[in-house]
C-alpha cells in the first residue's frame, strides 16, 4: 500500500472525477458569469489617467513607477506607486474624506483607513495586478478595475 500526500490525492481524485463525470460547459460558463456579480453593490471607478509610458515630472525623493487616477460619481482615487527601497502605494481620495481602503495585490488583501485629508498608504507592495476598493463613511463602495503596479 502506498501513501499519497493530500495534494497528490486531490489531483488523482480530480482527474478521476473529470473523466467519469466532467463538468458541463454551461455550468462553467455560469460560474464565470456569476463571478462578475461579486461587486454588484459597488460603484465602478473609471480609469481617467494612467502614467504608463509617460515620464513622471515633479516627483522627488523617490522613484514613481506608476500613477493612476480613477473617477466614480462623487469621488476620485489618486494613486502613485513609489519605490525608495521599499515599494509603497500612496493615494488620496478627492474630495478628502474618511474611508476604508482595501488593496488586492499579489494574492493578498490588506486594508487601511484614510487620514482626515483622505490619504492612505500601503507598504511592501509587490508587483503585478492590483485592485482598490473604497468604502466611505456613509457605506458607499467604489471599486477600481485591475491595474498593473
Amino acid at each position: 500500500m502506498s501513501t499519497y500526500d493530500d495534494d497528490r490525492l486531490l489531483e488523482l481524485l480530480s482527474s478521476a472525477l473529470s473523466q467519469a463525470d466532467p463538468v458541463p460547459e454551461y455550468v462553467t460558463e455560469a460560474a464565470r458569469q456569476s463571478f462578475t456579480w461579486r461587486t454588484i453593490d459597488a460603484e465602478l471607478a473609471e480609469l481617467v489617467y494612467d502614467s504608463a509610458g509617460q515620464e513622471m515630472v515633479g516627483v522627488r525623493g523617490a522613484e514613481a513607477t506608476r500613477q493612476v487616477t480613477f473617477r466614480a460619481p462623487g469621488i476620485e482615487i489618486e494613486v502613485m506607486v513609489m519605490s525608495d527601497g521599499v515599494r509603497r502605494l500612496v493615494g488620496q481620495l478627492v474630495p478628502p474624506q474618511q474611508a476604508t481602503v482595501e488593496l488586492r495585490c499579489g494574492g493578498s488583501v490588506r486594508d487601511s483607513a484614510t487620514d482626515r485629508l483622505g490619504r492612505f498608504t500601503f507598504t511592501d507592495v509587490g508587483t503585478g495586478p492590483a485592485q482598490i476598493t473604497v468604502e466611505t463613511a456613509d457605506g458607499a463602495k467604489v471599486v477600481t478595475d485591475w491595474v498593473l503596479v
